[in-house]
């Protein structure tokens, strides 16, 4: 049968509905707990196998509807429910199909319970569902997710004082202004995560939170060069970067882990460089950094900027000429004590025309004192270039104990790639290493072609 939307259903298996089963003599904490992990529609609709669920599901701690087009039903759950606050809500909505009034009303319900956490994702093609300012002053809320076709349109500041962890994932902004209002009010601001899809009249993205700690920004769209980030946390520990766009950081001293991946920059089939040159100026304090970026042939180390926090490095060897941005930045980190080096990966083409390698003339401060982990990773095939780098290391490396190779092994060539991988171990092993207690280590991944468009 079916009731205000919800398909209630039952199945005696045998026995009636009044035999109390198993699940039902759990403690009321443990099965409130188990009822939660469900979608909140599957579980009011099993509320009829037992007495004692029709009314325990009303204390449910955190509610979800991942498919919501039942506005009135889901007003009518939220409005029974009976626990003293709200742990999360998770929304799903079609946009088609329901009213900004009634998403409304049900974010109004939600707060009320003194909701702690939300996740909104809108889907559908009409007119975005703008946030509501009313709601902008909740207390309780930590954690705030809004998806798809939400839009932040926020003329004065809010107020959300326990919001600790921001999730915006492809939304919209009004203007500039918006996103500076909406930000400055998230006073104990940590984590906070931008994945942005479409400009939406957003020049200057500003994040100003001296409480932020964590921050990944991720950007896909290209049709504003002009577009920048603009970046000042003094307690920003951790940064991820995925996108070519600008990025200005004025007050993150606190740094300590940058991870920067751009995309192909062409210009006429050539690349050309990218945000990172101005980037790298701003990271002098990080112990950690990874980096894959795209245009090695160009990018120019800023003159003065040197690493000497920097003790762990992970550079991706998938574009032509990387080793012109390791040389840089072994020379400017002079305590590195990790090289990681991730080689190409399954189904990734590389286009530009490789030069060869050729050797500092100078050995860089870090092999002769520092540098004691070098780890070369997921390699297809290490051509003679990547050779002459990996004994290189090997051979100017003064304290390096551990050196570890893992290539890739293919099924459908698996003899060649065998071979292949036995004249690398053996002309390696042959290189006389400046550190006497050294280990070379060769592992090796096995693949299946089948599984990638290579």
């Amino acid at each position: 049968m079916n009731r205000g939307g919800f398909s209630l259903y039952s199945k005696s298996c045998g026995q009636s509905l009044s035999n109390e089963d198993r699940i039902s003599e759990l403690p009321e904490a443990l099965l409130l707990q188990i009822l939660s992990l469900l979608p909140t529609k599957k579980v009011v609709a099993m509320s009829v196998l037992s007495k004692r669920w029709r009314s325990l599901w009303k204390m449910l701690p955190r509610l979800k509807f991942d498919d919501w087009m039942f506005p009135d039903n889901v007003n009518r759950c939220l409005l029974s429910h009976q626990a003293s606050f709200l742990q999360s809500l998770h929304l799903v909505i079609d946009y088609d199909f329901v009213s900004h009034m009634h998403t409304g009303i049900l974010m109004g319900i939600a707060f009320g319970r003194h909701i702690r956490e939300l996740v909104l994702y809108v889907n559908g093609f009409q007119e975005s569902f703008t946030f509501p300012l009313s709601l902008c002053n909740c207390e309780s809320l930590e954690t705030l997710t809004l998806g798809h076709n939400v839009l932040i349109d926020v003329p004065s500041p809010v107020f959300l004082k326990s919001l600790r962890t921001l999730h915006l994932d492809g939304v919209e902004y009004t203007d500039d202004e918006s996103v500076v209002n909406l930000l400055s009010g998230c006073i104990s601001l940590e984590n906070l995560v931008v994945h942005r899809v479409i400009q939406a009249d957003v020049t200057t993205f500003t994040i100003a939170v001296p409480s932020l700690k964590r921050l990944t920004l991720t950007t896909e769209f290209d049709d504003d060069e002009d577009s920048v980030y603009v970046i000042n946390a003094p307690s920003l520990k951790y940064l991820k970067i995925l996108g070519d766009k600008a990025y200005l950081i004025e007050n993150s001293p606190e740094l300590v882990e940058v991870s920067l991946t751009d995309r192909q920059v062409t210009v006429d089939g050539y690349p050309i460089a990218s945000y990172v040159e101005n980037l790298l100026r701003s990271l002098t304090s990080v112990k950690r950094m990874s980096l894959k970026i795209s245009s090695y042939l160009e990018i120019k180390f800023p003159t003065g900027s040197i690493f000497y926090q920097l003790v762990s490095l992970e550079l991706y060897t998938n574009k032509a000429e990387w080793w012109n941005l390791l040389v840089l930045m072994l020379d400017s980190s002079p305590k590195l004590q990790v090289l990681k080096l991730n080689g190409k990966l399954s189904g990734e083409n590389n286009h530009l025309a490789s030069m060869n390698w050729d050797q500092p003339k100078n050995i860089p401060g870090c092999l002769l004192f520092n540098l004691e982990t070098f780890i070369w990773k997921g390699c297809k095939r290490i051509g003679e270039d990547e050779k002459e780098v990996a004994k290189y290391i090997l051979r100017n490396t003064n304290r390096l104990k551990r050196a570890t190779f893992t290539r890739e092994i293919y099924e459908e060539n698996n003899s060649q790639d065998m071979f292949e991988n036995l004249e690398m171990v053996e002309e390696l092993e042959s290189v006389v290493r400046a550190s006497k207690s050294c280990k070379l280590v060769f592992e090796s991944t096995l693949w299946s072609l089948s599984n990638y468009d290579v």
